[in-house]
């Protein structure tokens, strides 16, 4: 039987499929776009219908179509397949019926998954099994019996055993509950991690159950909130709260709301619109901007209304301006913490309303509460003003944004755009923290690996690629001819292997190779003339003959005449590359 994964990438097309995400322009044989994983100007993401692959060149990430799901829509491999089935009316129920039962579960994420949905069913009957915890959420919280439910709200009880012994009936070991996140050991006993707390799911964006966030029922317990520690299936740092049913609200009215905890999420869905997510338990991230910017561009902050949130929406803002992404701001009439706050008065619309009308950008807001934080009149306060603001600066990637940015804040100040671009630069060459990220931000980029000059010199003949940029192959001939005198006389290398033995490359080997050709189509697709294409390729493979050459001549066992040949034949395609009449 035909493994799951050969099922889908038989029947489905990676340009098809891509295209629906990605704008893609034909370029020669393959097709190119914006990278989807990393903010860029000249496209560097190209498909390969024929191979059936796909590379990103700025961010290193390749593949098949099943790999591009996963990245792109932040999902593990079976959600992926489900995802990729879906779209296309593709039945997998053969391959998907054995995950139909605990005991049969193979793959880490999946068992985990199903534990968290059952531990959610325990959760939800315990809640209906508590007048305590139901009282506190409709009479002190306020919300209704559609809300609670619409949002799998649970309860976890103030007891280590009812969990354990609910899942352990359904096949699960203590080993798979900890991994899960759920229980922790002490010494040889066991217990609940969540105990006497309000119990909300988190979902990833395939509405499966990863985690939770718990809230304490009885205020006297620490802390307030408690999240599941990350695990195989929950990235903290890839997942935002609700956005798996927010998702399509969010398209519809362009507009997406970052809050901070999961009472505000639920406020505005049942105040307003279901346009809100929030973190579980960590700091914004670039996966979460990045999940956000898939959906709108129009994004709106709204983080608790004192100096902590003011803050934490500094740094959202930092992380917001690497991925250019520029947010607006929500501020709440001073009285309210928050917006589940603004949603136990009575006229909350209104209220709510006038906040979404007076939002503005958030450079601009933050710069109008740190002047009312700040004394003006003092140097010492004015310079942390200066510099506060120049942290969001720098971090904008954007040079025309950040132009506008310098001159707002310029004439904020009422100083000349010279002396705030001075104080800028100097802002920049004195604070460390800035330098460290820009030189951690080099060695990322400096990290990704590179193709060694044999590779790509066998990618150049990988599959009879050459007769792809050939359109007068007589012009070749001498050049091709030097490499096939050079290469029998360096055995197990990889052109070697190209050439005369392909069977023998290692699936690596053919990765690299592909993902090397998509590269130099890139490069040669769009040029004119086969003598600037011939020129690219020559400088790619010279390079490594000569070095063979070296190599090659301290070989005592070669006679002197087949030495002289092959000097004479690598300075003869080295001159004569193309024939004469070019």
């Amino acid at each position: 039987m035909v493994n799951v994964a050969d099922y889908i990438l038989d029947n489905v097309d990676i340009v098809d499929i891509i295209s629906r995400r990605v704008n893609l322009k034909r370029a020669g044989s393959n097709f190119s776009g914006l990278s989807p994983f990393q903010h860029e100007k000249t496209p560097s993401f190209m498909v390969s219908p024929q191979k059936q692959i796909f590379k990103d060149f700025s961010s290193g990430v390749g593949g098949n179509v099943i790999t591009f799901i996963m990245e792109y829509e932040k999902l593990d491999f079976w959600d992926a397949i489900k995802l990729i089935a879906e779209e296309n009316r593709l039945d997998i129920s053969e391959y998907t019926k054995s995950y139909n039962y605990s005991k049969d579960f193979v793959d880490e994420k999946e068992k985990i998954k199903r534990i968290h949905k059952l531990s959610q069913d325990f959760f939800i009957d315990s809640l209906k099994d508590s007048p305590k915890a139901l009282d506190y959420l409709q009479t002190e919280r306020k919300l209704s019996s559609q809300i609670i439910k619409d949002f799998g709200i649970g309860y976890s009880p103030d007891t280590n055993y009812g969990l354990i012994t609910k899942l352990k009936e359904k096949w699960f070991n203590e080993q798979d509950l900890i991994q899960a996140s759920l229980i922790k050991k002490w010494q040889s006993d066991y217990y609940s991690f969540f105990r006497n707390r309000i119990m909300f799911p988190i979902y990833d964006t395939r509405n499966n159950i990863v985690g939770f966030s718990a809230r304490v029922l009885d205020p006297k317990d620490q802390p307030k909130y408690l999240n599941s520690s990350e695990h195989a299936a929950f990235e903290k740092s890839k997942i935002l709260y609700w956005l798996n049913f927010a998702k399509d609200s969010i398209k519809t009215h362009d507009m997406l709301i970052l809050v901070e905890w999961q009472m505000d999420v639920i406020a505005l869905a049942r105040l307003w619109l279901s346009v809100g997510v929030a973190t579980s338990g960590t700091a914004v991230s670039t996966n979460h901007l990045k999940l956000m910017k898939r959906y709108t561009e129009n994004i709106y902050i709204l983080f608790d209304n004192d100096e902590a949130g003011k803050n934490a929406t500094i740094r959202a803002l930092k992380i917001a301006y690497r991925e250019n992404v520029y947010p607006k701001m929500i501020v709440l009439p001073q009285k309210f913490k928050d917006i589940d706050d603004l949603a136990n008065i009575t006229d909350w619309l209104e209220t709510f309303n006038s906040c979404i009308k007076d939002s503005k950008d958030a450079f601009l807001q933050i710069y109008e509460l740190l002047r009312e934080k700040y004394d003006m009149s003092s140097p010492i306060d004015k310079q942390k003003l200066f510099n506060d603001m120049f942290g969001l600066i720098v971090n904008v990637d954007n040079y025309t944004i950040q132009e506008h940015y310098k001159q707002l804040l310029a004439d904020k100040v009422w100083l000349p755009y010279e002396v705030v671009s001075l104080q800028l630069n100097k802002y920049i060459q004195t604070d460390w923290k800035f330098e460290a990220n820009r030189k951690t931000k080099i060695e990322k980029q400096e990290s990704f690996r590179q193709p060694d000059r044999e590779m790509v010199s066998a990618a150049l003949f990988y599959e009879n690629i050459l007769e792809k940029y050939m359109e007068d192959k007589e012009n070749w001939t001498s050049f091709i001819l030097s490499v096939q005198s050079i290469w029998k006389y360096r055995e197990n290398s990889i052109l070697q292997k190209v050439l005369v033995k392909a069977d023998s490359l290692s699936q690596e080997d053919i990765k690299e190779l592909n993902e090397i050709q998509l590269r130099r189509d890139k490069e040669l697709v769009e040029l004119n003339g086969d003598e600037k294409k011939f020129m690219i390729i020559k400088n790619a493979v010279l390079p490594v003959l000569k070095n063979w050459l070296q190599f090659i001549l301290k070989n005592s066992n070669l006679s002197a005449d087949i030495k002289q040949n092959l000097i004479d034949s690598i300075k003869y395609a080295d001159k004569y590359g193309v024939s004469e009449n070019k």
